[in-house]
């Protein structure tokens, strides 16, 4: 079983033009930046398949990335159901992710159905199913089910929404989901107000207790301070040495990889004067990646300065070495 496919560190995907605006370029430089193993992106809604999990499957891949499909699914169409499944697994996908709700209390015979007609025709897939944080909240949830069938239990980990400390939340989903037996790869919150520091704690308190991997909802939802905190989560390695990891603690100096302000740390790479939620944040992120435009020698970017022509000749001759590097063109 290849279980590196939910170890590591993954974010989910659920609108695909939501997310930096459809930018598949955008959404694989910004996952390199924040260390990110994998996506779980949404593949299909009950029997209808989303055509966004075909197109950005192939780039993801590409560019290192392990890439799950997800299915919300309802309990009424099981045939309709495992036939949306199969066809986004027969599109490559890594590995497969059931997200089962409220939808699902008290349909165990549905449960066992979709999971079996799934399985049967794919018995070396790793599977997995995403449920409610509390099995004692939810007596009539199928778990046992669908714990039978899938290789990895990624329950819902939403401290906020339950009005409680992080550290808290993880550790009664843990204690109330042990009997079930799968390896637990709990999904954390990055929307609303949560903190950097709740982030963290939430990391923290699933590697202490033995959480093979980690992943938050979801990528379009959060800002720019939680993608930050994402980015300095270390210890969830997948073994995949492609992805940048960004340090959990930083250096002083004018170096932008270790810029620090305000007791927050920022994306690595990226000036501290630059953040994700910037409508120009694609653009300076590419330019700076590919050596095109630099940063001031006090790790600013300034995007509201005017330049001068000798700056100005300067970005156009890197632009000009860039070019002649790539045969003339630009990828």
């Amino acid at each position: 079983m290849n279980s590196t496919v939910y170890s590591g560190k993954q974010m989910w995907i659920w609108e695909v033009d939501q997310t930096f605006s459809g930018n598949i370029q955008t959404i694989i430089s910004q996952g390199k930046q924040l260390g990110l193993d994998g996506f779980i992106v949404k593949a299909h809604d009950g029997s209808t398949v989303w055509s966004q999990f075909g197109q950005v499957i192939a780039p993801l891949k590409a560019a290192g990335f392990t890439v799950a499909a997800w299915g919300y699914v309802y309990a009424n169409d099981v045939s309709g159901e495992s036939a949306a499944a199969q066809t986004v697994i027969d599109l490559g996908a890594d590995w497969y992710i059931l997200d089962a709700e409220q939808s699902f209390d008290n349909q165990s015979t549905a449960a066992t159905d979709l999971c079996t007609a799934i399985r049967s025709r794919n018995p070396k897939l790793i599977m997995g199913y995403a449920p409610f944080a509390f099995p004692n909240d939810h007596p009539n949830f199928p778990y046992a089910e669908f714990s039978r069938s899938c290789n990895v239990c990624l329950p819902q980990i939403y401290w906020s929404d339950f009005g409680i400390t992080p550290s808290a939340a993880v550790s009664q989903s843990f204690t109330e989901l042990h009997s079930f037996g799968l390896p637990l790869a709990p999904i954390g919150q990055t929307y609303g107000s949560v903190t950097g520091t709740e982030i963290h704690e939430f990391a923290q308190s699933v590697s202490s207790l033995g959480g093979v991997g980690i992943s938050f909802w979801d990528f379009q939802s959060a800002n720019s301070k939680q993608l930050q905190a994402i980015g300095q989560i270390q210890g969830f390695s997948s073994g995949n040495s492609s992805k940048s990891q960004v340090p959990a603690a930083s250096k002083s100096g004018a170096d932008a990889t270790s810029t620090r302000a305000g007791g927050e740390y920022f994306v690595k790479g990226m000036p501290q004067d630059v953040q994700l939620n910037d409508w120009f944040y694609g653009a300076v992120s590419d330019l700076l990646t590919r050596g095109i435009v630099t940063a001031y020698q006090d790790g600013l970017f300034k995007p509201d300065e005017a330049i001068t022509r000798a700056q100005a000749a300067d970005w156009l001759n890197r632009l000009r070495i860039y070019l002649q590097q790539q045969g003339g063109k630009i990828g």
